[in-house]
């Protein structure tokens, strides 16, 4: 038999939670990055939610998951494939995300329904360590933008506007934000990178 005095109530609601979160989450982006450069390249994906969260998957293991899973007798309706990690990005849905190809700090930046765009390393989100039950928090963004509040009649502040779509210019580095206010703003990613990185040292 079971011993009851060994369960855990919290754990079980959280589970459950758990579950019914993962069953109505929404993908709002999916984008590609190709290590070209690497002598066993393994095309990485990166998927934005509606719960918040970024996570990067291994295309060929998706694929490999994806094969085992039709060649069995009865094929289950679809193959889970874990990520390789995942982060607690944003407090509200990620609407974007996209690569900033730096060929020595590539970063991923997201977007969403905070008015915050940051940037993370890709590098630590593809090469993760740690069991999937202790990620989320693990990884900080290398940037943190947010979007400018407007000054309203007296002296009132508007709420930060949400950030639906960037883009990021290949030509200079700008990236380019369309936030709910009806604006958009470009941000000198180079300059603001560079002045982290000095007040860091």
């Amino acid at each position: 038999g079971l011993d009851a005095r060994e369960w855990d109530e919290a754990a079980y609601r959280r589970g459950i939670l758990r579950e019914r979160d993962l069953s109505c989450r929404t993908l709002f982006r999916a984008v590609f990055y190709d290590q070209r450069d690497e002598p066993d390249p393994d095309v990485l994906l990166a998927a934005a939610s509606s719960d918040g969260s970024l996570a990067s998957f291994s295309l060929s293991s998706c694929i490999a998951s994806s094969a085992s899973a039709h060649a069995a007798p009865q094929p289950a309706a679809a193959a889970l494939v874990d990520p390789v990690c995942i982060v607690q990005a944003h407090s509200g849905p990620v609407y974007d995300a996209k690569f900033y190809n730096d060929p020595i700090q590539p970063l991923l930046f997201s977007c969403g329904d905070d008015g915050h765009i940051r940037g993370w390393r890709w590098h630590e989100m593809q090469s993760c360590l740690l069991p999937l039950s202790l990620q989320g928090d693990h990884v900080e963004p290398i940037l943190d933008l947010v979007n400018p509040q407007h000054e309203g009649p007296w002296g009132a502040r508007s709420p930060i506007p949400e950030n639906n779509a960037i883009a990021i210019s290949k030509q200079d580095g700008s990236l380019f934000a369309a936030a709910g206010d009806a604006c958009a703003y470009c941000w000198d990613v180079v300059c603001i990178y560079l002045r982290k990185v000095a007040s860091v040292k």
